[in-house]
């Protein structure tokens, strides 16, 4: 029977919460943020020396976590750093070295069957974007990626995936393996009724071509949800 487990509060997907109560996971909650301030304080230190440390500090009680913070916009950033426009300027200057940090982690090693690089990937790039998109990942048969792409972008609430159009373009890259992935603007990542029901048209179709989708991650700025953890795939 599919579950109802998503796995929340998560400054990065790939750190599960420890199953043995609130308690734990608090600890975790705790340990992610001091991380999160030891790495912003340190890159900050040779542009704001001492005060790099209360600038971090402060930042992150404002935006949450270094992803947030990391996918916020320039106007965002602006409204904090009134007195230090050159922290703002760095912030965003990071953006693609750490983005493409991660994705080169991905293609490290094969996709499956341990996802959490790719899930670090994904939600660095997705879980704060403000309107719904869908990306496609296109595996091997080996696992490792073809190609990745955005199939479709929605509003904040929508985004419509054509099944055929995806099959088409696995069987173009020779593709034998999917994984989609789609954000929830709204932060929560519980999968919709309408997300059920996408994800098993995209199986269905693809299954009638041998190609295999993998897994469903919806993404969100609390957490993740696999849809094949969930028992719907």
């Amino acid at each position: 029977m599919p579950g109802n487990f998503c796995v929340r509060d998560q400054r990065w997907p790939a750190a599960p919460i420890a199953p043995s109560g609130v308690a734990d996971g608090d600890r975790r909650l705790a340990t992610d943020a001091r991380r999160d301030r030891e790495v912003l304080g340190e890159l900050l230190a040779p542009l704001s020396g001492c005060r790099a440390r209360s600038i971090a500090a402060d930042l992150l009680d404002a935006f949450g976590s270094l992803p947030a913070l990391l996918r916020s916009s320039p106007a965002a950033l602006a409204i904090h750093l009134t007195d230090d426009p050159g922290v703002a300027d760095l912030l965003i200057a990071v953006r693609p070295l750490m983005r493409e940090t991660l994705r080169a982690e991905m293609l490290d090693s094969p996709i499956l069957p341990d996802l959490r690089a790719t899930l670090d990937y994904l939600f660095v790039s997705m879980a704060h974007e403000t309107a719904e998109q869908v990306v496609m990942l296109y595996l091997d048969a080996k696992n490792r990626l073809l190609s990745e792409e955005i199939v479709t972008r929605g509003t904040v609430t929508r985004a419509d995936i054509f099944p055929r159009e995806v099959v088409r373009r696995a069987l173009d890259l020779g593709a034998t393996g999917l994984i989609m992935a789609h954000n929830h603007p709204s932060g929560d990542p519980a999968p919709s009724r309408s997300d059920l029901d996408a994800t098993r048209a995209v199986a269905e179709a693809a299954r009638l071509f041998d190609i295999i989708l993998h897994d469903h991650v919806v993404i969100g700025r609390s957490g993740h949800c696999s849809l094949r953890d969930q028992g719907y795939l």
